[in-house]
């Protein structure tokens, strides 16, 4: 981590993230930081620019999320030059694999300028409420990106203090206990600091009832499902949050951070002026100008993240969210086996594959439900407490009143096992493509088994449910010991 931690030290321009209104503002140093409150804003600020990145949730989330599992795989007449991607897709990654070094670089660039904003913060001179909000949200970003960490790889160096000093960045790695510790924690300080709305002027800033709704998760993930439920059901009694009446709503650009949005990375198109900015998923998903023409004055992408039939067929008939999640091209050429796109992330005004203005999910209502329904039916069965959450999903997804018993309403009378089983592909279907399914299926303990059904020749060993810590990490710091059988 020395690199990472000098780059911050030395030069951590606070640059330019989308609605959140922030500019370059300088480098952070004691001489020009931390004096006023429009300096804390900056530093609070910069927290969220690493976050847009390729290497975090710009691309490499959802490569991990559905490349990484049965939702998606390259091959079948679609190739790539993209070693990492490929790696990630047929399990061949290792230590010396660039995106997962890239995906923990930015992760630990981010923690320490959430600990820059708790260290510095913390003593100044400014507005109490201002300042308590403005450490509510350091504590949410570093518990999400430690989130993030710990279920990827495991045991990961626990840094709390910002780096001032090239001593002591030899740092080894913290039990997963520990590390969920602080997370807990942190969504804890969260809850109790940050305001349950903003005005348009700060969407993008995590919200009491985020750091509500990603402790409800972190519950689930630990198995805590009288936790997990409480947590949810504080956020559904919020009265803040509401299901858009359609699917399909739930990812136009016009509805994003309100309804059902809980929190969002932000991301806006510029015209193809600032990429920095943009979200790049509708363009690399977009099929290639080989499968699509392009319509005029528009352009194609690379049919990034490409589609299985096994995700393809998990859609009932009537479900809308199949053609909202997938696209399907029949006249693609024939040495393409399974013709399927990436549907989701379309903004009509992009210019290029770098331009959209799409916001990428992390937490949204629906989620919360299912979470609810989950954590409701590992402690009592299946209640009508779960089948409501439940079936609020399932009839908005074929298209049917949210409130009012429908057809598509689940069947009756399951056992706990088959409703869990019912979960499992609901959830499949409402998040396609969101960053949720590795992180479901490791939950389940399903990753080795959905993949292998999904494809055979891809060989999962016990090794891959988690990430190796790379060996770039490693060279720098002694103390870091390796997952086994890397």
């Amino acid at each position: 981590m020395k690199k990472i931690f000098y780059t911050i030290l030395t030069a951590m321009v606070l640059s330019a993230c989308s609605d959140l209104d922030i500019k370059p503002d300088g480098i952070n140093t004691a001489e020009n930081l931390f004096e006023t409150e429009q300096d804390a804003e900056a530093a609070v600020n910069a927290m969220y620019a690493s976050m847009q990145t390729h290497d975090v949730y710009n691309q490499f989330m959802e490569v991990v999320q559905s490349q990484g599992t049965d939702d998606a795989e390259w091959g079948y007449g679609r190739n790539t030059s993209n070693i990492n991607k490929l790696q990630m897709d047929k399990f061949q990654f290792d230590a010396s694999s660039d995106l997962i070094y890239r995906f923990w670089e930015n992760h630990y660039k981010n923690i320490n300028r959430t600990n820059i904003v708790l260290d510095r913060v913390a003593d100044m001179s400014i507005d109490e409420e201002v300042k308590s909000r403005f450490l509510g949200e350091a504590h949410f970003l570093r518990a999400m990106m430690y989130f993030n960490m710990v279920r990827l790889f495991g045991k990961v160096p626990l840094v709390t203090k910002p780096t001032t000093t090239l001593e002591g960045l030899q740092v080894r790695r913290t039990s997963t206990d520990s590390v969920y510790q602080l997370i807990i924690s942190d969504l804890m300080a969260s809850e109790s600091s940050l305001p349950t709305q903003y005005s348009p002027d700060d969407y993008g800033r995590p919200t009491k009832g985020a750091a509500t709704a990603l402790l409800a998760k972190v519950y689930l993930t630990n198995k805590e499902y009288d936790k997990a439920k409480e947590s949810a059901q504080a956020v559904m009694e919020m009265g803040q949050y509401t299901l858009w009446p359609t699917y399909k709503q739930v990812f136009d650009i016009a509805n994003e951070n309100i309804g059902e949005s809980i929190f969002e990375i932000q991301f806006v198109g510029t015209g193809g002026t600032d990429a920095s900015v943009s979200s790049s998923y509708q363009g690399f998903f977009k099929p290639p100008a080989s499968v699509r023409a392009p319509e005029e004055g528009g352009f194609s992408g690379y049919g990034d993240n490409p589609v299985t039939e096994n995700h393809y067929n998990i859609y009932s008939p009537g479900d809308n969210r199949r053609d909202v999640n997938v696209l399907y091209e029949p006249g693609a050429p024939s040495s393409i086996q399974f013709p399927y796109y990436v549907n989701k992330y379309q903004d009509p005004q992009a210019t290029n594959v770098s331009d959209g203005g799409n916001n990428y999910y992390i937490l949204r209502y629906a989620d919360v439900l299912l979470m609810y329904a989950e954590a409701e039916n590992e402690l009592n069965g299946p209640t009508a407490l779960a089948y409501d959450a439940f079936n609020q999903i399932r009839r908005r997804g074929f298209g049917y009143p949210l409130e009012v018993p429908s057809p598509a309403d689940l069947t009756a009378g399951l056992s706990k096992e088959q409703f869990l089983d019912s979960l499992m592909v609901e959830r499949r279907r409402e998040f396609a493509f969101e960053g949720q399914r590795r992180f479901d299926l490791l939950r389940w303990g399903k990753l080795k088994e959905a993949v292998t059904t999904q494809d055979p020749s891809i060989l999962v060993l016990d090794k891959h449910l988690l990430f190796p810590i790379p060996e770039q990490e490693r060279l720098v710091n002694d103390l870091l010991d390796q997952n086994d059988d890397y």
